[in-house]
């Protein structure tokens, strides 16, 4: 569908064409510029379904549950230090269990869950994967072993994998086109509030009442909300498709998501690894406690993401409504790569006022392309495909992110202890913050073939 996301307007205009109201007779119109080989060029009237409408509600559910997913996330950077002690554990291996185990079968499962979802089961498997990863992380605290350790990590990863597509779908499902950076800004800025509860509030937990505890406590809490989602979230209505022979190659050519997967994929190495090593840092760094590190990090980087995010949707809604689709990435960009010089300051400094005020920095503006990023992915794909391409977005950002992000940090950290003691931590993230340029490359190819 690439081509048709070139024209100024299509954000608002053109993509409207594609949508079917309901109960309007006739066959199912071609946007402008939609090509044959767009996945969306041969549909019939019967695949194509208007949207359920803006329903506030859901949105807002969707934003708990999300805050709920980063709290079960992040909370175990905020207990790093505690278990590693406890359990006599290296940086690498620590980073193993926070990152590599959810990744395992969060990378295995995600694309099965998103063809599950794709086909009338969303809101059902959004209710699952809460349920899975709040029962997981409240018996990470029973742990006392690295295997049974690894055991639960890897169940909260797969009650994640359950729900990233389906809620993605939910939340394209409920709202409409014009207002969907709006939409999934609102839903991702909720979310972003887990960084405090997860990151300061774990670490204030982790200080007081111990790390097993604090899991068993904010594991607990999700189950209220798998139930809601299972009784108030309808499944919205899905379109008969005749797929003949669509595959994953198919869904690959689309070259907007195939550079939104990049993207995602190089951000999110550099975002998991310095998020879950955060609190560390502080602590080592500048002498902070666990309950401090914890506040002032989750505080600094939860109260920034919803912020940015709440002011970057609507600003992208704006934009793309005045220069297409290509401008609201454009603002993505740019938002982006402003953000990493401050990032790079923030590990450098040895003024914790500074590194706070850095963290922020980065954090506010950063957040900015939070949500034309996440409503770009279920926009540039047909109805049917949204689910699959989330859980592929979530496949290659969030599996190889976390999978890949923390141990590897973990490990440069291991390996410069010998030369640089207390600091070898500092200059690890350090090596994250210069690679945060990479995936502003993605970026600037995407708004420029955009532009096109």
């Amino acid at each position: 569908m690439h081509d048709v996301l070139q024209d100024r307007g299509v954000w608002a205009g053109g993509l409207r064409s594609m949508v079917l109201v309901a109960g309007e007779p006739g066959p199912a119109r071609r946007g402008p510029g939609m090509s044959e080989r767009d996945p969306g060029a041969h549909r019939t009237p019967a695949t194509v379904l208007a949207p359920q409408g803006w329903s506030p509600a859901v949105i807002l559910l969707l934003g708990v549950a999300g805050m709920l997913d980063f709290i079960d996330r992040f909370v175990f950077s905020s207990a790093n230090d505690a278990i590693k002690h406890d359990l006599h554990l290296s940086d690498a291996t620590v980073g193993l269990l926070g990152g590599t185990a959810f990744a395992l079968l969060y990378g295995v499962m995600i694309v099965p869950f998103a063809l599950i979802s794709d086909r009338g089961f969303a809101a059902r498997m959004a209710s699952f994967g809460i349920a899975m990863w709040s029962i997981a992380t409240a018996l990470m605290g029973c742990a006392h072993m690295i295997a049974t350790m690894a055991a639960t990590r890897i169940c909260v990863g797969l009650g994640q994998a359950a729900f990233s597509p389906s809620s993605s779908a939910l939340n394209a499902a409920y709202s409409i086109p014009e207002k969907r950076s709006t939409s999934f800004a609102v839903s991702y800025g909720i979310s972003y509030l887990g960084y405090v509860i997860g990151l300061a509030g774990g670490g204030y937990l982790v200080e007081h009442i111990g790390w097993r505890a604090t899991f068993a406590a904010v594991g607990l809490a999700g189950i209220p909300v798998a139930i809601a989602m299972h009784l108030f979230i309808p499944e919205p209505p899905m379109p008969h498709v005749v797929r003949n022979g669509e595959s994953w190659r198919a869904l690959l050519a689309n070259r907007p998501l195939r550079a939104l997967l990049f993207y995602g994929m190089t951000s999110q190495v550099v975002s998991y690894g310095i998020t879950l090593w955060g609190v560390s840092f502080y602590m080592r760094s500048f002498g902070l406690s666990s309950g401090a590190a914890g506040a002032w990090f989750g505080i600094g980087i939860g109260i920034a993401s919803v912020v940015g995010t709440f002011i970057g949707g609507p600003i992208a809604d704006r934009v793309a409504v005045r220069f297409g689709f290509s401008g609201a990435m454009r603002f993505a960009f740019w938002a982006y790569l402003v953000a990493q010089p401050f990032q790079i300051l923030q590990v450098m400094t040895h003024s914790l006022g500074l590194s706070l005020v850095m963290l922020v920095l980065t954090t506010v503006i950063s957040a900015l392309c939070t949500g034309p990023i996440y409503g770009a992915i279920p926009t540039v794909v047909p109805v049917h495909r949204r689910a699959a391409a989330t859980g592929l977005y979530a496949l290659l950002a969030n599996a190889i992110g976390i999978g890949l992000g923390p141990p590897l940090f973990g490990w440069i950290s291991d390996l410069l202890t010998p030369h640089f003691g207390a600091d070898a931590l500092r200059m690890s993230l350090l090596v994250a913050a210069v690679l945060g340029f990479w995936p502003a490359i993605h970026l600037f190819q995407l708004q420029r073939r955009l532009r096109q």
